[in-house]
């Protein structure tokens, strides 16, 4: 199973599912990311900046597209609700 490690949490791993959005993930193990759209992919309060395994990530569709245009999210940047593992690996995670 691909995992989602956190820096900023003392680099605890959540394992997840392919498919499945790394807020799903880390709610699922009991860690709740802030989301003032509700999870939508409408705001970018739930952003996280991904240093390791964007390519073990779905590349962004067209709600995140349009809220990384709109905030001005760099390329390392992603939304938590809308980013979904490919199943290909895991991912490595900084929360701001």
């Amino acid at each position: 199973m691909p995992k989602v490690r956190v820096l900023n949490l003392g680099n605890r791993e959540f394992e997840g599912m392919e498919n499945q959005s790394i807020m799903e993930i880390l709610y699922r193990h009991g860690y709740e990311i802030d989301s003032a759209c509700g999870g939508h992919g409408q705001c970018s309060s739930c952003k996280v900046i991904v240093l390791e395994g964007m390519e073990n990530l779905y590349p962004p569709q067209f709600e995140e597209l349009d809220s990384i245009e709109e905030f001005g999210l760099d390329e390392r940047e992603r939304l938590s609700c809308q980013a979904k593992l490919n199943g290909k690996g895991d991912v490595v995670i900084y929360i701001p």
